[in-house]
């Protein structure tokens, strides 16, 4: 985009002064590690002095010295570089460069020299050769990168790591390529240590050793590591490749040999990698041999770990005492223990990987009462066998899980969380692009047949429901999508509905298909009356239909009176109107809970209530309280504003005609009630009326 040159003098004697700028830039993780910024281009200039001597048979040599060079960002104006930001600058570099007859360049031999890269990295190199005559490139080159601070290259590059420490590092490069290719590379720790202020505080990793390697002579090829930390564990490597000598890199099919050792001593120390909220523990070790090819190497050894553990507390998830030994035999790898303990239960894997041209994995799991989670409000202990088989293109999962026991509690919500179209952009983060339509072509297809049953202890509490569930669900994927079958019915559970807390006589919810559109079948009944009054659901989740139901039938406001007060409408006092109120309560109050049943909830009451008697000719206002102690138990109090002491009740209903009564206080007695009403629909028929027929 722009370009100047400016030259004077002669050919034997010229200075020049080049600047140009072109719309590229470095790299966005370069810029950020050298902590450099960009505008909308790279902007170079030159400062040079030159003479060249022209050769007889054509060709000649120029010779240089670089004043000044200089590289940083451009603004997208003409400006001097002066006020731009600078990403490398050198000077006094001196270099001789031989042109063939026809213009190409033979050589190039520069002497020692330096270029500084932003403020961190500084380079420096002795006498460099370069000879392009041959077939190929014949180079002599010793440089080395001076000792520099990683600590703040790690914090430009995450940010929110929390990198500090004064570890330094080095590099050194020798390179002599002729006729033979002879090599060293070294990287390797000065001096220092690094830190990391997680959430727990500052850990210190301990580094003592830090070095990799990469030596070439005579064909040899060698490739060492080596990694020490008094947190971390150890790391060390050797791998060997044997090849020509005249090789600049081995070839795909050169053999390979060499061995692999490592151990960390706690895990818990990557826990700045983890999300928020995981913790780790444990030891890790490993031990293997190398063979094969350089382009497919083989591994033969054994991974092992001992006192493994991942909790996250807020998720509920609390595993522990993990012991694992997974043997590596060339392209496969087999797990021959895996172990976990979660909670009195244990969890066991096995089977194996296979790493050839395109990975597989075949995993079967056996779950013994394990407890998957653990939250006050979630709860879910499994037995059960599954197979897992993963490949290239498929997930296929198969077996047979049970819930010993089970609590699903969604009375209080989780915590608040973003939407998924949230996107929380972080300063100096890396912001990924993710092609939606790629990401969606690129996704495994999962193939399921996954039987779920219900134990004798899973229960479910929340929008007005406490009750226990049992059943069987079958999980399938149909086309991608997710298909469950099956039925799930209620046990010894109740609703709490217009300020009552009713029995859920029969809950049946039936899956055919869709999960979140299954058929109901619902009756909840309110206890120790003398009728049979509540609510009815049917239809499916998504088109419901909820009634008032009785038995034998009756009007709605018989219904309403019966369920709200247990009680005939006939002669209701205005007052009486008061625990109406209670049902409209309920109603306003949608999902959430109403006022009065926290309250009740609180003083750890069922039923409150006030009505009014009549004893002779005086209206006397009662308050009535009750505690269901089970489906056919009640204990209940009942105490007359102007009495001096209230009447106890414990109620025992033998049947659905039969109840016992004994009270204490005003009034002691012992009843046996036995009631019968006429013209009234015989249990069993309806029972089969009002039972939906089954999908």
């Amino acid at each position: 985009d722009h370009l100047r040159a400016d030259g004077s003098g002669t050919l034997a004697d010229q200075r020049i002064d080049v600047s140009g700028a072109l719309p590229l830039m470095p790299p966005d993780a370069a810029m950020r590690l050298l902590g450099v910024h960009a505008h909308s281009g790279t902007r170079a200039r030159m400062l040079a002095q030159g003479a060249w001597q022209h050769e007889s048979g054509g060709g000649g040599t120029w010779r240089a010295r670089v004043e000044k060079l200089v590289v940083g960002s451009w603004d997208g104006s003409v400006a001097d570089t002066a006020s731009a930001s600078v990403w490398a600058q050198a000077k006094d570099l001196r270099a001789e460069l031989q042109f063939a007859p026809g213009g190409a360049l033979a050589t190039l031999r520069a002497d020692a020299g330096r270029v500084q890269f932003s403020d961190q990295l500084n380079l420096r190199w002795d006498e460099v050769k370069l000879d392009l005559r041959g077939e190929q490139p014949q180079i002599q080159l010793h440089a080395d990168i001076e000792p520099f601070a990683l600590a703040p290259l790690l914090a430009r590059a995450q940010p929110g790591m929390g990198w500090s420490g004064d570890i330094k590092l080095s590099a050194r490069v020798d390179i002599r390529a002729a006729e033979k290719f002879d090599a060293d590379l070294v990287f390797e720790r000065s001096d220092g240590d690094l830190h990391i202020a997680g959430r727990e505080g500052m850990q210190l990793l301990g580094l003592t050793d830090l070095r990799f390697a990469v030596t070439a002579h005579e064909g040899a090829w060698n490739f060492t590591q080596f990694f020490k930390g008094r947190s971390l564990g150890e790391i060390s490597g050797n791998a060997r490749v044997q090849t020509t000598p005249e090789r600049r890199w081995p070839h795909a099919d050169a053999p390979l040999s060499g061995e692999i050792e490592a151990r960390v001593a706690d895990i818990g120390i990557w826990g700045a990698w983890v999300p928020p909220g995981w913790r780790m523990a444990g030891e890790l070790r490993t031990k293997a041999t190398l063979s094969g090819r350089f382009g497919e190497p083989r591994y033969t050894g054994e991974l092992s770990g001992s006192k493994l553990s991942v909790r996250n507390l807020l998720q509920g998830v609390n595993v522990s005492d993990g012991d694992v030994l997974v043997r590596l035999e060339g392209d496969r790898a087999v797990v021959e223990r895996f172990t976990l303990k979660g909670g009195d239960g244990t969890l066991n894997l096995t089977g194996g990987a296979t790493m050839g041209e395109s990975l597989t994995v075949h995993l079967q799991a056996k779950a013994n009462k394990f407890r998957v989670l653990g939250r006050v409000d979630r709860l879910a202990i499994a037995s059960g066998q599954v197979a897992v088989d993963f490949s290239a293109d498929q997930v296929k999962v198969d077996g047979r899980v049970v819930l010993d026991e089970a609590l699903f509690d969604s009375s209080s919500s989780d915590a608040p969380g973003l939407d998924d179209d949230v996107t929380v952009r972080r300063l100096g983060a890396v912001q990924e692009v993710v092609d939606e339509k790629k990401a969606t072509t690129s996704q495994r297809g999962i193939v399921m047949n996954l039987e779920v049953g219900l134990g004798e202890q899973t229960r479910f509490r929340g929008k007005g429901i406490d009750t226990g569930l049992k059943g069987n669900l079958r999980m399938t994927t149909p086309g991608g999508r997710l298909d469950v079958r099956g039925t799930v019915s209620s046990d010894e559970g109740s609703y709490r509905a217009y300020g009552q807390k009713l029995g859920i006589e029969r809950g049946v919810i039936a899956f055919n298909g869709p999960v979140d559109d299954p058929r109901l079948d619902i009756l909840a009944l309110r206890q120790n009356l003398d009728v049979r009054v509540g609510l009815l659901v049917t239809g499916t989740a998504s088109q419901y239909r909820a009634r008032l139901y009785s038995e034998p039938d009756m009007s709605e406001t018989e219904k309403l009176s019966w369920l709200l007060l247990g009680r005939a409408p006939d002669g209701l006092g205005r007052n009486d109107t008061a625990l109406l109120q209670r049902a409209a309560v309920a109603l306003l109050s949608g999902e959430g809970e109403a006022p009065t049943d926290a309250l009740m909830k609180n003083l750890g009451i069922d039923e409150l209530g006030v009505s009014q008697r009549e004893s002779g000719d005086v209206r006397e206002t009662v308050i009535t309280l009750g505690k269901q102690l089970s489906r056919n138990w009640y204990l209940g109090y009942e105490r007359g504003v102007n009495a001096t002491t209230g009447t106890w009740q414990l109620i025992y209903r033998i049947a659905q005609r039969f109840t016992l009564r004994a009270q204490s206080g005003l009034e002691n007695s012992l009843d046996v009630l036995w009631t019968w009403r006429f013209q009234e629909t015989p249990p069993d028929a309806a029972m089969r009326k009002s039972t939906a027929t089954p999908p």
